[in-house]
């Protein structure tokens, strides 16, 4: 009897395999279209224009692992188009919520930097360790290279409008539609150099150097976007005017960013293509948008347990 019990526990975690990561938040895994919208329903994100969640503002913290296989069979241009805002909401709100949080540990070091010049061998290992994250380089020595590093650190990890993450992942996807989110979990063609890991480029050129970065899942490829914005020198300027909004306690909204992102492009044209995208979609009411974890069911695991994992 207990060599059964213990067989039919193991057929029950191999078919319910792992749950949320965290109380509140919901991670799929390979779920087909019609399943994740069943989840949307219960979760009851629906919205104006299918994505917008207004007036609450209020977003279910569903994230998808990869999108769904059968998302290309999508004949509609705008329900696909809005179902592809609808799964990069809510993570394009996680990763801001990580970066305010990361953001938070640097601050609480320079108030105490503040206080008191000489911090703690903990708080030197987090700033150097930041400062390599972030590429920041300089040859200062002591208090006035922690000095700098923390300046440095605080005009670099800050917010990403969710607004600039989605314009940036359906322009440069095709809307999801490319190969390499099918087969690479990319979202932002990211490049890897003189290696064979990765996806070989398809009809684009015949230089064999490079290969298309390949991810464990989409919410990877968002981080390593938002690193990008966040520390390569083709951001500077996005990076600069968005400091200066802070200071002036102003709306860090993706509109305002969106000129500075020709960056991301070597398309003369592409800040105003991008520009028009985000407006046109109305994506910047995803800026002022946050998560709300009582809008996930207790019991939705119930139903879509096998879709379910952790993050």
């Amino acid at each position: 009897m207990k060599r059964l019990t213990f067989s039919l526990l193991l057929l029950l975690l191999a078919f319910f395999p792992a749950v949320a990561s965290a109380a509140g938040e919901l991670w799929l895994q390979d779920i087909p279209l019609s399943k994740l919208q069943d989840v949307y329903h219960r979760c009851g994100y629906e919205g104006k224009r299918g994505y917008l969640m207004l007036p609450s503002y209020k977003y279910p913290p569903v994230y998808l692992k990869n999108f769904p296989a059968d998302y290309n069979s999508l004949t509609d241009e705008t329900e696909r188009n809005a179902l592809f805002i609808k799964i990069l909401a809510p993570l394009a709100l996680k990763l801001n919520q990580d970066l305010l949080e990361e953001r938070a540990v640097i601050s609480a070091i320079a108030e105490r930097f503040r206080q008191n010049p000489n911090l703690s061998a903990a708080d030197i290992e987090i700033l150097e360790a930041k400062a390599a994250k972030y590429d920041i380089f300089s040859r200062l020595k002591n208090n006035e290279r922690r000095r700098y590093l923390i300046s440095e650190l605080l005009n670099r990890i800050d917010r990403i409008p969710p607004s600039i993450m989605i314009t940036a992942a359906a322009l440069e996807t095709n809307w999801g539609t490319s190969r390499i989110v099918k087969e690479g979990n990319s979202l932002y063609k990211m490049l890897v150099w003189h290696t064979d890991k990765g996806l070989k480029p398809v009809g684009e050129t015949t230089d064999d150097s490079y290969r298309i970065k390949i991810y464990p899942d989409i919410y990877a490829s968002m981080q390593d976007f938002a690193l990008k914005v966040n520390s390569h020198p083709s951001f500077t300027a996005l990076r600069n005017f968005r400091r200066e909004q802070r200071e002036r306690t102003a709306n860090i909204s993706g509109l305002i960013l969106a000129p500075y992102t020709y960056g991301n492009s070597q398309l003369k044209n592409y800040a105003g293509i991008f520009d028009y995208t985000l407006a046109y979609y109305e994506l910047q009411a995803i800026d002022k948008s946050s998560l709300d974890a009582t809008m996930i069911p207790e019991d939705i695991t119930r139903e879509f347990g096998r879709y379910v994992t952790k993050m």
